[in-house]
């Protein structure tokens, strides 16, 4: 092993506490072309929080109208002549995302630009200005790498693709951060890039670290979360994972330093779990993945943008009169009727005797009246469990992808980045009813870490939304695991999460949830 000297030590400290990090944050809901957003100025405000918390101090926060091109253009260039070799720039944007045309014929492979649009963009006039083409990021990110920067760029937008899954109608299923943008007639964009900006690559940018919300396949929908108060709040799932990880929670060694796996690995996990597998965000470059992207200011802070109490659920029945609805849900405990399909985070729809989630998803089928009891308690449950070991996270799959299952599909559900040796894991349907899966006697009492765990199985009824829960621990689950196969069979979701907390607040643990849909 080489030996670093003290005194070069010293000052490779010296160097890192000296080296500042400058940000740039933008949150855009008002738009005059397309529909408005809700959640991503809260965005902004999260990140713009978590960051100051930091001790970043050359902060701009640019919301809805602030955010104009002129605006924009000249803080980055503000942002750059004031940066100093080794300082980190932070750009952040919460909004619309869309695609036009490419700028230099044979650029991209689709043929197509990625934008990011402004509040004030219109399809024709004046109002065309307001957009940011990503050959432009590509030239302001090489000149601030050539001085000698680094960049972390982060886009909760997205710019094409479809949904993971269909939103069933009778839901809101909230926004997605994508606008169509049509023939643009009478530009009044023009733009002076040289044509290698559209070539750049990740070798002309090493100093970039970029995170998408989404993979390019994916539209990033707006889901229910919290915002800086911890008020329940449509949101970016990929920005309040964000500012979660910059309070400390990503950094696994406690060394006070964020790497880009451990962002990676971190908002991963968690976008997944909050957003229900609708996206799954993309770092990249993946190359050089212990290089440090943001110091933190020391041990993990308390999570600002998280419940401070377990949350009653907002149900909205669907019914042939209101007298019926009233009646329905008169005995039911935590939760409460609302007449809105924007706020619910369940309906029932009483004459299909279904259950439907407020991002749109047919959680259970022919439902009977004793399960909606159930139904809640799970929806319940799980809110709970999102928001515990956020930094200890399992990841987890399905596969072959997160998409709407039919009968008679061979599928699988994967466990990986496990740390620790015993495993637990088991699942609650649609209506509550829980399904022990590991381990049983004949299982070895030990998992190999590092390596995925995987089990495969064929769709069969009874159809809706399956949330697989695991939990991964330095030592025995045994109690836990007897109480979860006295379960099996059970519409016992309560139970089951309350097993869970008490199991995974003490010692090491790692905790994974997956939703895996299915229908007829």
């Amino acid at each position: 092993m080489v030996q670093v000297p003290l005194a070069g030590l010293m000052l490779l400290i010296s160097a890192l506490a000296q080296a500042e990090v400058r940000a740039l944050v933008i949150g855009i809901d008002e738009y005059q072309h397309g529909s408005s957003l809700k959640g991503a100025v809260a965005d902004a405000q999260d990140i713009a929080a978590a960051l100051k918390a930091l001790g970043v101090k050359d902060l701009r926060v640019r919301l809805n109208a602030e955010a104009t091109r002129d605006n924009l253009v000249q803080d980055w260039r503000d942002l750059v002549a004031r940066a100093q070799p080794g300082d980190t720039l932070v750009l952040t944007y919460a909004g619309h995302g869309s695609q036009q045309p490419e700028r230099v014929e044979g650029s991209e492979e689709d043929g197509k630009d990625e934008i990011l649009l402004l509040g004030g963009y219109t399809e024709k006039g004046d109002g065309t200005r307001e957009r940011i083409l990503d050959d432009e990021f590509n030239q302001w990110f090489k000149e601030a790498n050539d001085k000698g920067l680094a960049i972390l760029f982060l886009a909760d937008a997205c710019h094409s693709g479809t949904l993971t899954r269909g939103v069933d109608p009778r839901a809101s299923g909230g926004q997605v951060r994508y606008s169509t943008v049509g023939a643009i007639t009478d530009d009044e964009l023009e733009l002076d890039l040289p044509p290698t900006a559209a070539a750049l690559g990740e070798e002309d940018l090493p100093g970039l670290t970029f995170l998408a919300a989404g993979q390019e396949n994916q539209k990033v929908p707006e889901v229910s979360l919290f915002d800086i108060q911890g008020h329940r709040a449509l949101r970016g799932a990929l920005s309040w994972a964000f500012s979660r990880a910059l309070e400390g929670q990503a950094d696994q060694d406690s060394d006070g330093r964020l790497t880009r796996d451990e962002i990676n690995r971190f908002v991963r996990a968690n976008v997944r779990a909050v957003a229900e597998a609708r996206q799954t965000p993309n770092l990249l470059p993946m190359a050089d993945e212990q290089r440090v992207v943001l110091p933190l200011a020391g041990t993990r802070a308390a999570t600002a943008a998280t419940p401070k109490a377990l949350p009653e659920a907002r149900v909205r029945i669907l019914a042939a009169d209101e007298t019926a609805a009233t009646t329905l849900v008169a005995d039911l405990a935590g939760m409460k009727q609302v007449t809105s399909d924007e706020e619910a985070d369940l309906v029932f729809d009483t004459g299909a005797r279904q259950a439907i989630s407020g991002q749109g998803d047919v959680l259970a089928r022919d439902l009977r009246r004793p399960a909606l009891q159930t139904v809640i308690d799970k929806w319940r449950g799980l809110e709970r469990l999102k928001w515990e070991r956020l930094g200890d996270r399992l990841t987890m799959r399905v596969l072959p992808n997160d998409g709407t299952h039919r009968r008679g599909e061979r599928i699988a559900f994967e466990i990986d980045a496990i740390q620790l040796p015993y495993l637990v894991f088991f699942s609650l349907s649609g209506d509550g009813t829980l399904h022990y899966h590991y381990p049983w006697p004949e299982d070895p009492d030990r998992v190999p870490t590092g390596r995925p765990v995987k089990v495969e199985f064929d769709v069969t009824p009874p159809f809706g939304a399956d949330h697989i829960i695991a939990v991964a621990s330095d030592q025995s689950l045994g109690e836990l695991a007897a109480l979860l196969k006295s379960l099996d069979g059970k519409p016992a979701p309560r139970l089951a999460v309350e097993a869970v907390l008490e199991a995974i607040r003490q010692g090491r643990r790692q905790l994974g949830i997956q939703g895996l849909f299915t229908a007829p």
